[in-house]
């Protein structure tokens, strides 16, 4: 027992030891609103599409694909967005809120949190997680569209999905994914040079971005439309992600497999979710104070799921 919560805390501590170590550089000004921009730019157009290339290129995708897999995560994606509406539309009094709190709710920060803990505990992030973000960015972006269109004043839904099905297709990520696809199935196989170099970027991604992750921290916002964001929370952290495993080990699915679907639905909600509903008129202080509570929280719920699958020798 104690051995697997040792294990629990150094899987999700240090995740947050190093969004604290960013929120405490600028806090004490040691880094700028401008290193943020730079370092947020090197991951998401540098980085981490090079080492999601490179995890999907050396292995083998055709062995890897999982239709019913990729199937599962889609529909209860889908699924968990109904759900999350109905609870909005019990609980919540300002309806002008249900945008920012069901984008919020639904969206998590796989990309980022996600396979830091994914490679905390297997340390690899593999071939499936890659695959499952070359399906799910797509599709929270489109859902993203739907809810925050429908949930407001706005009704230029049919824009609106083209802007982001446009900006899917330029995703540095999905043509990093495609690209590693294509490579795989070829059997292209990269020189020393380039795939040491790499592995230097590979190793970059996961301080650097939980270092900006904390240092855009703003505990001001945590506190602001406190009752909608713990309610946010609780669906985001603890329901959501017990209703999917317990339904992705009613469908047979291996302990690797059932662990990605507790990450993919159980990590705190993503920064893109305040970008997006502030840009499309939404609620951006509840969408702030939700990805702070989600992300202040996640270290307490990761800990305890992740004890949860130790002990239950899921991973």
């Amino acid at each position: 027992m104690l051995g697997n919560l040792i294990f629990s805390l150094g899987v999700a501590l240090p995740i947050f030891l190093i969004m604290l170590t960013g929120f405490i550089l600028k806090e004490k000004s040691i880094i700028a609103d401008n290193f943020i921009k730079a370092a947020n730019f090197i991951i998401f157009y540098i980085a981490l599409p090079v080492k999601l290339f490179s995890s999907v290129l050396t292995s083998n995708v055709a062995d890897n694909f999982d239709l019913k897999f990729i199937l599962f995560i889609t529909a209860f994606t889908i699924l968990s967005v109904i759900i999350i509406w109905i609870i909005a539309e019990l609980f919540l009094k300002e309806k002008s809120q249900m945008g920012a709190f069901i984008h919020g709710s639904f969206r998590g920060n796989f990309i980022y949190v996600g396979l830091s803990l994914l490679e905390n505990v297997t340390g690899t992030i593999g071939t499936v997680a890659p695959l499952i973000i070359a399906f799910i960015v797509p599709l929270y972006n489109i859902l993203a569209v739907l809810v925050l269109t429908l949930s407001g004043d706005e009704r230029n839904t049919g824009n609106n999905i083209l802007n982001s099905l446009k900006s899917m297709i330029k995703n540095p990520f999905i043509i990093a994914i495609f690209l590693g696809i294509i490579g795989s199935l070829v059997g292209f196989k990269m020189p020393k040079i380039i795939n040491n170099t790499v592995q230097y970027f590979s190793m970059l991604v996961t301080p650097l971005a939980l270092i900006t992750i904390g240092a855009t921290f703003n505990l001001d916002q945590v506190f602001k439309n406190i009752l909608p964001s713990v309610l946010a929370s609780g669906v985001k952290l603890v329901l959501l992600p017990l209703v999917m495993i317990l339904t992705a080990a009613l469908f047979g699915f291996s302990n690797y497999e059932i662990f990605l679907i507790y990450i993919l639905f159980g990590v705190p909600s993503a920064t893109v979710s305040y970008i997006m509903t502030a840009t499309m008129g939404g609620d951006r202080e509840l969408a702030a104070s939700i990805v702070m509570m989600t992300t202040l929280l996640s270290i307490f719920s990761m800990t305890i799921f992740v004890f949860m699958f130790k002990s239950l020798s899921i991973i």
